[in-house]
């Protein structure tokens, strides 16, 4: 590339040495000390932005070891790092110590997977091959590991795309990819993961689900779902590829046993609280998320405890844990009312909590919201206990429960209910 360069002399300690940006896999330490003998012989080095080495590395070497101050320097300007780095490959292999097959073949795939990315894949060959000064060929051979990497990559994102409940049509779009491909990539890993049709470790056979420790009882989010109650949830009442609906995700546990299960997850929640996991942020009282999918195989709701999570979740007064009951229940019918419109013909939705303990009586809010869910047309398919395996209750409440004559609830209801 023909530049502009404006001559100078630079400090030696101000050069500035980017090991990404140059093509060499290591020094040659026999050209440093031929330099050192010939220093007032020796071309100035190329730098860019004021310091960055673009080519020279062995001069500035034997001027370093000469213990000279200052080096004579032509700086390119202000290039971008990709700019550099054709500038050091271009320089390196045209004069001076020559770029070794080794240096080149580990370059190949640099700018293969990294630099050149988004070009087409002739487009690609064509210019690493100019690049480095070998055939097309040759930056085939030694990609076929990078492209085969690469394309796995895609179908990896592919497939997690998918599951995030992306149509083929948007995954060709975000990929680059023709939709055919997506979708055969698609069939191929469903049909290849026996996984995806094995019940989970967690199994479970009687209708109170007890897993011993869990990892979401020792986990800082308050109130993480086990992730054991999801696992047998997806396995009894949704199929591989299902869509499923979560609209109080929390810290993400749906997503992470419903990708591993190979169920396809949407989930929102009023605040998110995993930002490396796809959580829209949506108020489950505002209705039907706009962003999420029509239909759902299984809606799963999670809901506040009402009084039980107060100012656990957040200090929104329209939070469902901040409410008075009243209010609860309407928000929970109004819920259940936009979610049977969006059930597909065999779906079904399922809600877990426990129930409420007040000074006078206990509020069974699960019998409660069944009886909404029967008035809106949804039937209970199955009621399932889940006890809590941990002590839920502080040393006072058990003195207190044992002095009053009181219980202590250990439990939650998961009901299942469908059209």
């Amino acid at each position: 590339m023909n530049r502009a360069v404006r001559p100078s002399r630079l400090p030696l300690a101000t050069i500035k040495f980017i090991k990404e940006l140059y093509p060499r896999l290591r020094e040659d330490d026999a050209v440093i000390e031929r330099y050192r003998v010939a220093l007032d012989k020796l071309p100035p080095i190329t730098v860019a932005r004021g310091h960055v080495l673009v080519d020279g590395y062995h001069r500035w070497k034997a001027h370093e070891r000469e213990h000279v101050p200052d080096i004579a320097a032509d700086d390119l300007g202000d290039l971008s790092d990709i700019q550099i780095l054709r500038e050091s490959i271009a320089r390196n292999a045209a004069h001076g110590q020559q770029l070794s097959a080794a240096d080149k073949k580990r370059l190949a795939r640099e700018l293969w997977l990294k630099h050149f990315a988004a070009k087409p894949c002739g487009e690609r060959t064509h210019e690493i091959a100019a690049l480095l000064s070998v055939s097309r060929d040759t930056v085939e051979r030694w990609t076929k590991d990078a492209r085969q990497t690469e394309k796995q990559e895609q179908q990896d994102r592919a497939w997690d795309l998918w599951l995030d409940c992306f149509s083929e049509r948007e995954i060709a779009d975000k990929i680059g990819t023709p939709q055919q491909t997506i979708n055969d990539w698609l069939n191929d890993r469903k049909t290849a993961d026996a996984d995806f049709r094995s019940p989970p470790a967690s199994r479970q056979h009687f209708d109170i689900w007890q897993f011993g420790q869990t990892d979401a009882e020792e986990s800082g989010f308050f109130g993480r779902m086990p992730p054991q109650i999801v696992e047998n949830l997806l396995w009894f009442f949704t199929q591989p590829g299902d869509v499923v609906v979560d609209l109080f995700a929390g810290s993400g546990t749906t997503i992470d046993v419903g990708k591993a299960m190979g169920r396809r997850v949407w989930a929102s929640d009023l605040i998110p609280h995993t930002p490396n996991l796809p959580i829209h942020q949506h108020n489950a009282r505002d209705g039907w998320p706009k962003a999420a999918p029509s239909k759902a195989d299984l809606i799963l709701l999670d809901p506040p405890y009402w009084q039980q999570a107060k100012g656990r979740y957040s200090q929104d007064a329209a939070d469902l844990a901040n409410v008075p009951l009243d209010e609860f229940y309407a928000a929970w019918t109004a819920l259940v009312k936009v979610c049977k419109t969006h059930l597909s013909d065999d779906g079904r939705l399922a809600f877990i909590i426990g129930p409420s303990e007040t000074d006078k009586r206990v509020i069974d809010h699960a019998t409660d919201m069944i009886l909404v869910c029967e008035t809106c047309g949804l039937f209970i398919e199955r009621r399932i206990i889940v006890p809590y395996q941990t002590q839920q209750a502080t040393g006072q409440q058990v003195e207190w429960a044992r002095k009053s004559k009181r219980m202590l609830k250990l439990y939650r209801d998961l009901v299942v209910v469908a059209p």
